[in-house]
């Protein structure tokens, strides 16, 4: 084999990697990246939600999205519910009661002091049951995100 033929292939395996990773699109376990939440209580559908207040550079929230979350917003026995997030972060997002504050204002009033944590709200967007901090056990969690979905179906 010729020198150009070795380094052609690694070069074409590489363009052939960044093509497909060019078009397909979004990974499936991404969670929807929310800053209205009035616009959720308003828009007529009437859905219960669950926040996860996450941050940049947080290796758990990214566990919590990937493994859990984003796939139980897609899977069709939670499609009554949004189940979204919010970045702790400068931007700015308007709460369901319409005030406007920074994520991280937000995540601290309803009780998120570190990432990731999970809120669910009813359908009014009234916060239910308690908040879910962290990932306390992996194997429960998904049991425990289970029980704020639940929470926020029932409103309470």
């Amino acid at each position: 084999m010729d020198k150009f033929m070795m380094i052609r292939n690694p070069i074409l395996a590489a363009f052939g990697l960044a093509a497909a990773m060019l078009f397909a699109g979004p990974a499936q376990a991404e969670l929807e990246r929310v800053t209205d939440l009035q616009a959720l209580k308003d828009n007529g559908e009437r859905k219960p939600t669950v926040v996860m207040f996450t941050a940049e550079n947080c290796p758990y929230c990214e566990l919590a999205k990937e493994a859990h979350l984003g796939p139980m917003s897609r899977d069709e026995a939670h499609s009554d519910v949004n189940i979204l997030m919010v970045e702790m972060n400068g931007e700015e997002v308007r709460d369901f009661d319409g005030d406007t504050m920074r994520g991280s204002e937000l995540g601290n009033r309803y009780g998120a002091r570190v990432t990731p944590t999970l809120v669910a709200f009813d359908a009014e967007g009234n916060p239910v049951g308690r908040p879910l901090v962290g990932i306390p056990n992996e194997e429960l969690y998904r049991s425990q995100v289970r029980m704020r979905i639940n929470a926020a179906r029932e409103g309470s």
